[in-house]
């Protein structure tokens, strides 16, 4: 009985320093960005992260988190600017997960987490150049990954993560 209530015990602290992470570097992310304390983004970013903890996906979000960094050290890649299903994210854009030019001209400043869980696969857009060297480094580093449709796909507890390349165009 007592091994059974360490083990509960274990797991709600590392559920709570997980949240407490998601939400100081949050916090941390859109100040380097530029945004004060008492600034909307930061409730809206509360907001946000209480929604992700709720629905357990406090873990894959700072798996994505960590995945997109270690890319950005590892191949010098960013994900493309405005792209994919984390750009009217407030703390996917500050934790580095998405980019968009100006946090203030975000279209709709909060994602349907829900909604997030129920399409299952989620895209993150690379440079056409550097999306197999991304899909390649993600494989190399332990991540659990497979091919949908062709394209490589990243797996987290919920969700999925598409790694698509970013076609440019040329006349």
């Amino acid at each position: 009985m007592t091994k059974k209530r360490k083990q509960n015990r274990k797991n709600e602290l590392s559920t709570k320093r997980a949240i407490e992470s998601i939400r100081f570097q949050t916090h941390i992310g859109l100040k380097q960005i530029g945004c004060k304390d008492t600034d909307m983004f930061h409730r809206l970013a509360d907001t946000e992260i209480n929604v992700i903890a709720e629905l357990d996906l406090t873990d894959d979000i700072l798996g994505i988190k960590n995945l997109v960094e270690g890319v950005r050290r590892a191949l010098n890649v960013e994900p493309t600017l405005e792209k994919g299903d984390f750009c009217t994210s407030i703390v996917a854009i500050a934790l580095g997960i998405s980019k968009i030019p100006v946090l203030d001209d975000m279209k709709m400043p909060v994602v349907n987490w829900l909604d997030q869980i129920n399409k299952k696969i989620l895209t993150l857009y690379y440079p056409e150049e550097s999306r197999n060297a991304v899909a390649e480094w993600a494989k190399a580093n332990d991540y659990n990954t497979s091919t949908y449709l062709g394209r490589p796909v990243v797996k987290f507890k919920q969700l999925f993560i598409i790694i698509e390349r970013t076609r440019t165009w040329t006349e």
